[in-house]
């Protein structure tokens, strides 16, 4: 699969709004895919999938959770409950979005909001980065996946979903030029 086999699955439903559009591609994938699927039996947890491996970091109120993915996978993400940048280390991904099918290549970085859920295709071997807000200190990944992350859209608070991110430009900051002087 490419970006452009991803975009043809995502442009089958064109007039679907971005959430069902998400969730009948997963219904799709699901039934086309049948036991290859890793997906939780009760649909109410974290699903890690065989073909990523994840590492967990704790510190002062953070939590940073580090993923590996290997190339030509596909996964469906939970929803997310609160806002968070995602840093792509190394590799490269398409992933569905509000505005269609994008395509990540390491190194960069988004800004993820509340409420969003995304459709992605592992294009190379990755390493993504996420970075939570974890005020409690939680430790216990089942406490923080609940607290972050909705498996379904029913157990996700609506009224989370707002536009969180922020960019103030730094003015006066510029990057002094190094020169060789002898």
């Amino acid at each position: 699969m490419s970006k452009n086999e991803l975009q043809k699955l995502w442009d089958f439903d064109v007039d679907l709004p971005y959430k069902e559009k998400v969730e009948r591609l997963q219904e799709m994938v699901i039934e086309a895919a049948g036991d290859e699927v890793d997906i939780n039996s009760n649909g109410n947890s974290v699903v890690y999938p065989q073909a990523t491996k994840y590492n967990h970091y704790f510190s002062d109120g953070l939590y940073v959770r580090e993923m590996f993915c290997e190339k030509d996978y596909l996964c469906f993400t939970v929803i997310h409950n609160t806002a968070n940048p995602l840093f792509l280390m190394k590799g490269k991904v398409a992933f569905s979005s509000e505005e269609g099918v994008e395509e990540l290549t390491a190194p960069m970085f988004i800004l993820t909001k509340p409420g969003t859920k995304r459709v992605c295709y592992w294009l190379e071997d990755s390493i993504i980065v996420t970075v939570h807000p974890n005020p409690d200190g939680l430790t216990d990944l089942k406490e923080i996946e609940k607290k972050m992350f909705a498996c379904n859209w029913e157990q996700y608070d609506d009224s989370l979903k707002q536009d969180v991110w922020q960019m103030f430009e730094h003015k006066e900051y510029q990057k002094k030029k190094i020169t060789n002087k002898k």
